[in-house]
């Protein structure tokens, strides 16, 4: 993964005397010849093969539900022909945990 930085263009620059900004003096055009004219640089960045692996696990994360489906049909399935069940220590456990992280 890389981004390319377009180049820095200073628009203004301050006057000293004054603080006012004034734009920078203009090269005459018979001045500017084609072995005078620079491309304007670019940077870019690179990122490493462990902070493209952490962008995208935070892209699949951001783009997940949260939901487990399979989960979910599942319950729903025994629910519905009455082969759920929960031990009451599961159920306590699931209370108890619940209580310690709203405090």
């Amino acid at each position: 993964m890389s981004n390319t930085i377009p180049p820095f263009r200073q628009t203004s620059l301050p006057d000293a005397a004054t603080g006012q900004a004034s734009l920078p003096a203009a090269q005459p055009a018979a001045a500017q010849t084609p072995e005078a004219t620079v491309a304007p640089q670019t940077d870019s960045v690179t990122l490493s093969a462990a902070a493209q692996s952490s962008a995208q696990l935070l892209t699949a994360a951001q783009n997940d539900s949260g939901i487990n489906h399979e989960a979910v049909s599942a319950i729903r399935a025994q629910l519905a022909n009455g082969s759920y069940n929960v031990s009451p220590e599961n159920l306590a456990q699931a209370i108890a945990t619940v209580l310690k992280e709203t405090k």
